[in-house]
Parts: structure tokens; C-alpha cells; sequence
């Protein structure tokens, strides 16, 4: 048997505005869950996400990964240029 990705802590939950607070792991499927978090964000903090299913993202052999050092001077030569834009010259 396959474990499930979306976990429902524990007790009935109530994912629709105004409906009644039924759901639970035993009548959830993924499908379903997957479904209901993307209808109703709000409810993404009621599921854990099984440590069989978590993901780690490691960057591409095209990424650049940069430091946050790297990403400040980066927007800080953005700003620059962009200021310097504006100037007008003189002979």
C-alpha cells in the first residue's frame, strides 16, 4: 500500500466556507486533498506533507546560485544604473 502524501492532523476538518467539518485521513484521498488546497488555500496548515514525499529543490546545472551578498550588490548596480539613467551631460 502506497502512503498517502497529504496527512490531515488529527480530528474532522471543515475545508469549505460553511460546510460541515467532515474530512478526515480515512476519507481523504492525495486526488482530493490536492483539490481542496488549491480551491481553499486557507487550509494548507491543517496537512503535513509525508517525509516520503518532501522534496528538495537543488538548482540546475543552468542555475546560478547567488550568496545574499551577491544578490545586494546585484540590486544595488540595478539601482545605480537606473539613477545614472537620468543624467544628462555636459562639455
Amino acid at each position: 500500500m502506497t502512503k498517502k502524501k497529504y496527512i490531515l492532523k488529527p480530528g474532522k476538518h471543515q475545508f469549505a466556507p460553511g460546510s460541515a467539518a467532515t474530512h478526515h485521513n480515512d476519507n481523504l484521498s492525495d486526488a482530493e486533498a490536492e483539490w481542496y488546497i488549491e480551491k481553499y488555500p486557507h487550509i494548507k496548515d491543517l496537512f503535513e506533507i509525508s517525509s516520503a514525499h518532501k522534496l528538495t529543490t537543488v538548482p540546475s546545472v543552468n542555475e546560478s546560485v547567488e550568496s545574499p551578498e551577491q544578490s545586494v550588490q546585484s540590486q544595488n548596480k540595478s539601482v545605480q544604473s537606473n539613477s545614472n539613467e537620468n543624467l544628462s551631460t555636459t562639455n
